[in-house]
């Protein structure tokens, strides 16, 4: 609470005024959208437009209040921003502009909706205007590489019927006709997702935050403390369990590293964890967690909407894969720990906080997935889980959360969901525009005929791709534009939709690991005072051990049925179970006893099986001895040679 006085007593008259106003408007949105779970608000197209009003009012607010309040930013780490006067200006303009834009909508959107796409030049204009207010707030909140994507794409759809090259040229529209599928119509450009924002992102998200204000950070480091009590290198497991868990809430891999990373990376560093290694596990246990349901860093909720089904259907099918992943990136630590000879975890566990807390997280969660599995929508089950949530943190004893620690994490999801609000409203017109221009389809053609025909190729280029695209990018954006591009091209290769799109959707989040740019590790390196690149090798070393998962989903169907599984979801499991093992040795190199570059080039050849395993169609029981066969040679023969180590030594 000192924190947020001694800030206030900082803060200007126009400051204060400002934070008056990111609450009413902040308040006042979460009331509306709360409202309208329970039928009393009707979801029509008036709805949405309101939407957008908020979250640009908030944008505009929240920027204002960053510009007024530089020491926040100083302590948060940030750089302060340049000419802060100057953007103060541009943002007044963008949220005047915005504001104007769709106020004139919402005003007359009867009458556009009546006469799309022939409309007069004023309400051509109100389109702009709302264009050039969105496409800045991104810019000032997201950066200029998702802006410039936003306006790139616009641009395309202005005049691309000029570019020279026949694969990307299309026939021309006129102003009033790309007005209407960017900015004029509730159903197309800006507002294509904000149905996914407004109707389950937003109330789930507040929930995750209030989990967060009610000590779920706390709770998970404490579990992840008693449990790194027991294994050699336990000073990781807080990372894994509490960024994980954390992840599966709120969806974000950059948010996770900086909110878990401040209390797990210090940690693993004092129990022997290079500084490097430190920041690549909970760069990496971070990522896992936009993997993980209920959340799936947002891109869950874009599959659902892109292949219209029950979220809680992509939600479900998601499990095993997430799990797995975990799996992978519990398996490479480990092997390092062993490697290092690393020491358990000697740091005192709090059990009574654990006791007293666990019921408020757990009971909690139970519900909204109760809810969700009963098919009620996101926004009810947030509402419940949240009321839930509330009612138990006062029952924690000497642990129960302070009224300022539950005004943060209200202050703290007011913020992140208009951000993540305000970034689906920006990928609406690039989405638009691949479609409406066909440019996905023809792009689809175009790698189709430039790559070989082999499946497993065809799927490396598909990755690749993925990679590439999503460099830089926030997950969201990286999946919908790699799926763009990408599902199209995979589904001329035979790959069906719902498993074409996880395929995209796991090497997007693995793209925030990926170099050049790796924004997960380049938020990590930082907290650990590590150089990048160490920490970005230390990474994909890692990551090694779950690539195979989204190949191995393409040519296993039962990886995505969950919950309606069988027996015949045991092999493909073990299989990626056996191959995850051998590559977390093969990457650190220990099994019994440290490994000489043959044992690890041998583990190598172990994960390769592994890896033609996994991508044939078919159970082929060859493949599947070769597999564990091997595996089970190379450990017997690394026992039986420590063993005579430990005999010779002694």
């Amino acid at each position: 609470m000192s924190h947020q006085v001694v800030a206030m007593s900082k803060m200007s008259v126009s400051g204060r005024l400002v934070e008056f106003a990111v609450w009413f408007v902040g308040l006042s949105l979460v009331g509306y959208l709360a409202v309208s779970v329970f039928g009393l608000v009707s979801h029509g197209p008036e709805f949405y437009v309101n939407f957008a009003i908020g979250i640009v009012a908030m944008s505009g607010l929240l920027a204002l209040s960053e510009l007024g309040n530089p020491t926040q930013l100083s302590e948060e780490g940030d750089s302060p921003r340049r000419a802060p006067a100057l953007q103060k200006v541009g943002v007044i303009l963008a949220l005047f502009c915005g504001l104007a834009g769709l106020a004139y909508l919402r005003w007359y959107l009867d009458w556009i909706v009546l006469n799309a796409p022939f409309f007069d030049q004023v309400t051509v204009i109100s389109g702009f205007l709302t264009m050039i207010g969105i496409i800045y707030l991104t810019w000032f909140h997201w950066g200029l590489l998702l802006a410039s994507l936003c306006a790139g794409s616009i641009l395309y759809f202005f005049f691309g019927q000029h570019i020279p090259i026949t694969l990307l040229k299309h026939p021309g529209y006129s102003d009033a006709f790309i007005m209407n599928y960017v900015s004029l119509n509730t159903n197309q450009g800006f507002f294509q997702f904000s149905g996914v924002a407004a109707d389950q992102i937003y109330l789930l998200v507040l929930f995750g935050t209030t989990l967060l204000g009610a000590g779920m950070l706390r709770l998970t480091i404490e579990l992840g403390k008693a449990a790194g009590r027991r294994v050699r290198g336990g000073a990781a497991l807080p990372a894994i369990i509490a960024s994980g868990s954390i992840g599966a809430v709120m969806g974000q891999a950059v948010s996770n590293v900086v909110l878990s990373g401040r209390f797990t990376i210090p940690m693993m560093k004092r129990h022997k964890f290079g500084a490097a290694m430190s920041g690549a596990i909970e760069a990496s246990a971070s990522s896992a967690g936009q993997i993980l349901p209920p959340i799936l860093g947002l891109g869950g909720f874009l599959i659902a909407a892109f292949l219209g089904l029950p979220y809680v259907q992509v939600a479900l099918a998601a499990l095993i894969p997430g799990l797995l992943y975990l799996t992978g990136v519990a398996f490479a630590v480990g092997n390092y720990a062993l490697y290092r000879g690393l020491p358990k975890l000697d740091e005192p566990v709090d059990h009574q906080l654990i006791w007293r807390m666990a019921p408020t997280f757990l009971v909690s969660f139970v519900v909204v997935i109760w809810l969700l599995l009963g098919f009620r929508s996101a926004g009810y089950a947030a509402l419940a889980g949240i009321a839930v949530a509330l009612g138990l943190s006062l029952l924690q004893g000497r642990y129960r959360p302070s009224a300022a620690d539950l005004v943060s994490s209200l202050r703290e999801g007011l913020v992140l969901t208009t951000l993540l609000s305000l970034l689906i409203l920006a990928i609406g017109p690039l989405g638009q525009v691949m479609t409406s221009t066909n440019l996905s389809g023809r792009l689809a053609t175009l790698l189709a005929t430039m790559l070989p025909d082999s499946e497993i190729l065809l799927l490396i280029g598909a990755m690749m791709l993925s990679l590439v695209l999503g460099m830089g990018l926030p997950t969201p954006i990286a999946y919908v534009v790699a799926s763009l591009a990408v599902v199209p091209f995979l589904q001329e290769v035979g790959v069906d939709l719902l498993r074409a799109h996880f395929f995209v959707f796991y090497f997007a989040v693995f793209s925030t690991l990926s170099p050049p740019v790796a924004v997960s590790v380049l938020a990590a390196a930082k907290l650990a005072r590590a150089s990048f690149w160490s920490t970005v090798v230390r990474s994909l070393q890692i990551a090694s051990t779950t690539f195979i998962i989204p190949f191995a989903v393409v040519f296993n169907k039962p990886l995505l049925d969950f919950p309606n599984v069988d027996f015949l979801v045991i092999m493909p499991i073990l299989e990626v179970l056996a191959t995850q093992f051998a590559c977390a040795i093969a990457a650190f190199g220990f099994c019994f006893m440290k490994l000489r570059w043959v044992g690890r080039g041998y583990f190598l050849f172990v994960v390769a099986i592994g890896y033609v395993t996994l991508t044939q169609h078919g159970r082929p029981v060859a493949l599947d001895i070769a597999l564990f066969g091997s595996l089970a040679v190379g450990l017997a023969a690394c026992f039986m040679r420590s063993r005579l180590q430990t005999a010779t030594a002694s």
